[in-house]
């Protein structure tokens, strides 16, 4: 079914007439105006659209980004309504020389008649199996957009033919068999914070959404809590803090408990109690086949073991228990420093030093990055240090002193920061910028023993040349590092997280920041990762954080190097899930 090309209008409501009639639907027409269709009627002729900017030769940016902000409003419209199955194939915006548009589009009945089939045998098979209070959401539904948008969307792009909002464990090992049944890859998940191209691998599959299973409480004895397997991290620090008590987890107040913890869990208590996957106790997990296990030190040890390291790969974990903390009465402090570019060397010469003669800091985090700040440098990115610690026994005194004498350009504290308002202070709140879904994000890591300044500063000048570009000018380098005490604590062989990540404490990573589903776009800031991720590894052996790969690393970049290990990880993989249906994540079963 066609749809009649119209006359260029400047008219909005004649724009969302237009729209009414292509979408069928007048919610996601509304939808399709904010997101940018208006946008793409408004705007006039681009130049000779047939002119190529090659960025890498001539570096011309100017000319360059007015051809790519006019693409990229009508991309924008065509990828929310083909996301929402509007629109099945669209060459929308033909722009002629007088300045009027051609359009075409084909509309919203889907010819695949596979695709409808497996439509039809989810409704079929599945509704009458789930609970009163899960439902189905199909891509016509007005909620479609509310359950597929997920951070670093749209270069992360899973594709499903439908969403299921459970609300009980049964809900999900219905779905799971039926999925099986009909033959239809699934993905579990939570707070949609992944950014690994594996999870794009996905496709007419179904997503089975788990934040109807987000209830907290305490175990009998006040030192284990449990948790619903769809659990944000926000949730549980406010269900915990009335108690006095916290748990190790993550720093999004956004992304789940269970999602870093799969795949090992930096925390800020690192420092005390070692990684969050250090402190799982016990978990009830759905399996491939929708058979559902218990894994703790007593029951499928070889599960639990490979859960709390490489989880992804083995199943759904429907609940859980982890250990439980008092919180201690000293509030944190949030310590902010801003350098011009020209300390670089003092800076990591600094940091090396620290850590050379301070074994145990304490609950002392070190959060630094690069990152245009305007306000303070209009010209070129600054480099910045964030100093997170608790009030006792730290030697956040001596951190403090040394940055100092660095000579920063400007100082912010905040003192009296308690647990519950940690995150929310410090940038990782659930209104800030890590928690905006909808937004290109691409990390390109490392993980290493010590800082080279010299790569540093090759980093840094590399990292400059891309946020001069403003299509990623919003782009951070960060350099953490959580802690090293606590987690190197515990033994190597303990769970599956590698010794590579209990050794290489400190961690950086280029965040790449961008806007739309431009292909060149896409290869630039892949260059620049690339570029980034090879120039700080310092000529060390790769070893990248798996919550942080970009995917496509190899197994032993992001699970060890340790043959032994990774055998027995391989064997775990194969005894629970046989037939790669957990294979979105860094599958152990490869490519």
């Amino acid at each position: 079914m066609g749809v009649s090309p119209p006359a260029l209008s400047t008219d909005k409501g004649a724009i969302f007439q237009l729209l009414l009639t292509v979408c069928g639907n007048m919610a996601l027409a509304r939808q399709a105006v904010t997101h940018g269709f208006q946008h793409v009627l408004h705007r006039k002729k681009l130049e000779n659209p047939r002119v190529q900017y090659n960025l890498r030769r001539n570096g011309n940016y100017k000319r360059r980004k007015v051809c790519r902000e006019r693409k990229r409003d009508y991309r924008i419209g065509e990828y929310f309504l083909f996301k929402h199955g509007v629109i099945q194939e669209m060459k929308f915006l033909n722009i002629l020389a007088t300045g009027f548009f051609s359009f075409a589009v084909q509309a919203a009945v889907p010819s695949n008649s596979n695709t409808e089939a497996k439509l039809a045998q989810i409704k079929e098979l599945l509704t009458p199996q789930l609970s009163v209070n899960a439902t189905i959401v199909f891509p016509k539904s007005e909620k479609w957009y509310d359950v597929t948008h997920r951070a670093a969307a749209p270069r992360v792009n899973p594709g499903y033919l439908a969403v299921v909002d459970v609300a009980t464990e049964d809900d999900v090992v219905n779905t799971i068999k039926v999925a099986n049944e009909i033959g239809v890859p699934f993905l579990a998940v939570t707070g949609t914070h992944g950014w690994t191209d594996d999870i794009s691998k996905i496709q007419d599959g179904i997503q089975i959404r788990m934040r109807g299973l987000n209830h907290v409480g305490l175990g009998p004895n006040n030192d284990t809590a449990y948790a619903g397997g769809g659990v944000i991290q926000y949730e549980v620090v406010q269900a915990l803090f009335p108690y006095g008590k916290q748990a190790v987890h993550g720093l999004c107040e956004c992304v789940s408990i269970m999602g870093p913890l799969l795949g090992g869990g930096h925390s800020v208590l690192q420092g005390a109690h070692g990684f969050a996957a250090d402190n799982l106790v016990s978990a009830k997990v759905a399996l491939h086949d929708g058979t559902v296990v218990t894994a703790s030190a007593t029951e499928n040890e070889d599960l639990f073991w490979g859960l709390r390291g490489a989880g992804h790969n083995l199943g759904i974990v429907l609940e859980f228990e982890i250990k439980a903390y008092d919180i201690h009465p000293d509030p944190w402090t949030f310590m902010t420093l801003v350098y011009e570019a020209d300390k670089i060397e003092d800076y990591f010469e600094a940091w090396n030093k620290l850590e050379d003669t301070i074994a145990d800091p304490g609950l002392v985090v070190m959060n630094g990055y690069y990152r245009n700040l305007p306000e303070i440098n209009a010209e070129k990115p600054v480099l910045v240090m964030d100093l997170i610690y608790q009030g006792y026994n730290t030697a956040a005194p001596q951190y403090i002193e040394a940055y100092r004498a660095i000579g920063p350009i400007h100082e912010e504290t905040i003192t009296d920061i308690y647990w519950n308002k940690l995150f929310d202070v410090t940038n990782f709140g659930r209104d800030d910028r890590v928690c905006v879904p909808s937004q290109n994000w691409a990390g390109y890591v490392n993980s290493i023993v010590r800082w080279d300044p010299a790569s540093m500063r090759e980093s840094y000048n590399i990292f400059a040349d891309l946020v001069a570009i403003e299509a990623y000018n919003t782009s951070t380098f960060i350099f953490e590092s959580y802690g090293r005490k606590g987690v190197r604590d515990f033994p190597d062989g303990l769970n599956a997280v590698p010794p590579e990540e209990r050794n290489k404490h400190n961690m950086l990573a280029a965040f790449l920041f961008w806007s739309g589903d431009n292909e060149t776009e896409l290869a630039v800031a892949r260059e620049f990762g690339e570029r980034l991720q090879v120039a700080s590894r310092n000529g060390e052996i790769a070893h990248s954080y798996v919550n942080y790969a970009i995917g496509g690393e190899e197994l032993p970049q992001v699970y060890g190097r340790d043959v032994n290990r990774l055998e027995k990880l391989q064997v775990i993989k194969t005894k629970f899930d046989p037939y790669n249906k957990f294979g979105f994540y860094a599958s152990l079963a490869g490519p």
